[in-house]
């Protein structure tokens, strides 16, 4: 196994290799639901090679791309040339532009510095789409190829095994669902829906939706 590690400090190539080797998602939704809801474009957030933003962009939906790791972006332009991205992390970011919908599929936002990011980035009535890790499921131990180092319920330390030979360390921030609207609220946002449903205890993640409060 090839160990690979998500740093924007420090760009691992490996990362990228990893992400291009997978294949495009074939499970569109929640996001494609909300984007041919939205005022185009979309901005999406830690938008990587380009493994759900393919089938997207296919699908019709024209999107801006965030992403600080300069070996993803350079993977995406090749599969989608004709794509407006910007190399930034989100920290970073500045743009005047504000969106209607801003997405961010792959835990990117658990972080509030993050999240109070996304949220500058909303036009007045926006709206937020995340996804989350789910501390109920990693508190319930090692999974088939995700192994928990660390959990002390803030957050986890992971390794997950991939078909293509990595393995994937990665320190990530817990959003329990049942403290997601006063995580939100402390972004100035308000929930609009909690993705998840009966299979929440047993599901690796859930998205939230959620609008600007005021």
């Amino acid at each position: 196994m090839r160990i690979v590690r998500d740093d924007p400090d420090d760009p691992d190539p490996g990362f990228a290799e990893l992400y291009a080797a997978l294949p495009f998602e074939v499970d569109l939704e929640p996001w494609l639901s909300l984007a041919r809801a939205a005022r185009p474009p979309v901005l999406y957030l830690g938008v990587g090679t380009g493994r759900l933003a393919v089938p997207l962009a296919r699908a019709g939906i024209d999107l801006v791309g965030v992403e600080p790791h300069p070996g993803m972006l350079e993977v995406l332009q090749q599969r989608l040339p004709q794509l407006r991205t910007i190399q930034a992390r989100l920290e970073d970011l500045v743009i005047d532009e504000r969106f209607d919908l801003v997405i961010a599929p792959s835990h990117l936002l658990s972080a509030a510095p993050r999240l109070a990011g996304a949220t500058r980035l909303l036009a007045p009535r926006g709206r937020l789409a995340l996804e989350l890790m789910n501390p109920h499921w990693l508190a319930a131990g090692d999974r088939p190829r995700v192994r928990v180092r660390g959990f002390d319920g803030k957050q986890a330390d992971i390794e997950v095994d991939y078909p293509t030979g990595h393995t994937h360390l990665a320190r990530v921030a817990l959003v329990w669902p049942e403290q997601v609207e006063e995580w939100l609220a402390r972004a100035g946002l308000r929930l609009v829906r909690l993705g998840g449903g009966d299979r929440l205890a047993s599901s690796p993640s859930f998205h939230v939706v959620a609008t600007m409060a005021r």
